[in-house]
């Protein structure tokens, strides 16, 4: 999506950029997978237009393959714009009813073939919340045959109560996912939105999904490998300015150290000292030069 952001700016002016929960995962993962081998590629659909084209070509300026992007005439990207409070927790405004996002999976759209070309497809509630019922429901069963054919499928339920219709659909829709999913990145306080008062064992037990990394806030992630490891200390982080993709910076930096083979413990650790980072400054894609050492 394009991305509005600095809404504070004294002289009327907005900062513009692209992201998207998936999209700041897919961006950071290909930063941090640099030379390993590991390619990574975006799997969506957009217009036509220049805003399209200036999302394409950014992709690929930060190594994320876009040859599998499909592109309507009569559609148009989606737009949100960051509202910051005095802590610099986030909120969001979102244009995104007629987004070509909403058709990547329908006619002329990605084909099951295409998603099953890839050994790892990671998606996010959102992904799921923007789809039609049944272009969602056909995404679900596809990834539930990538993983039982061995493939790794990723999942974050990343919920925005906007995107739908009620909590019950949410409910429904989300577990019918975890049931499809490899490994889960989710966040303790978006669960808690839809199945309050679990505690941490009774959440992954919920899942049901072999490895867990539940993100958990400044506290750092819990993992969850059948059961509950012990906690690790993580550091806090340095300063807050922005929360904005602390969360799918956390998922990329946990992915890459997993597909580098390092254990899920080091991936958590990888991917706390990630998104440390990248709360520490504006938007939802930090430059280059701050990215950590992982």
């Amino acid at each position: 999506m394009i991305e509005l952001s600095d809404l504070e700016a004294g002289d009327g002016r907005v900062a513009m950029g692209v992201a998207g929960d998936t999209l700041n995962s897919a961006i950071y993962l290909a930063r941090c997978c640099k030379g390993t081998g590991v390619t990574v590629s975006y799997l969506t659909a957009l217009g036509v237009d220049q805003l399209s084209d200036r999302m394409i070509a950014f992709m690929a300026a930060e190594d994320v393959g876009t040859e599998s992007i499909v592109r309507f005439a009569d559609r148009l990207p989606g737009i949100y714009a960051i509202e910051l409070d005095e802590t610099g927790e986030r909120s969001f405004r979102y244009w995104r009813s007629q987004a070509a996002a909403r058709s990547m999976l329908g006619e002329g759209g990605l084909s099951a073939d295409v998603l099953k070309s890839f050994d790892v497809l990671a998606l996010s509630a959102i992904t799921l919340a923007i789809l039609p019922p049944d272009a969602r429901s056909r995404l679900i069963s596809c990834c539930a045959d990538m993983k039982a054919s061995g493939k790794v499928i990723v999942f974050d339920s990343n919920y925005r109560p906007a995107l739908w219709r009620d909590e019950a659909e949410a409910r429904e829709v989300i577990s019918a996912m975890w049931a499809a999913t490899s490994v889960g990145l989710p966040s303790r306080d978006d669960e808690a939105k839809l199945w309050p008062d679990e505690s941490v064992d009774q959440l992954c037990k919920r899942l049901d999904v072999p490895e867990v990394a539940l993100k958990d806030g400044a506290d750092g992630p819990w993992i969850w490998t059948g059961n509950v490891l012990p906690k690790t200390d993580y550091p806090p982080a340095q300063h807050v300015v922005d929360t904005t993709s602390a969360g799918d910076a956390f998922n990329a930096g946990y992915l890459s150290a997993r597909l580098q083979g390092r254990t899920p413990d080091e991936a958590a650790m990888a991917g706390h000292r990630l998104a440390s980072a990248v709360i520490g400054q504006k938007g939802a894609i930090i430059p280059q030069a701050a990215m950590p050492v992982l």
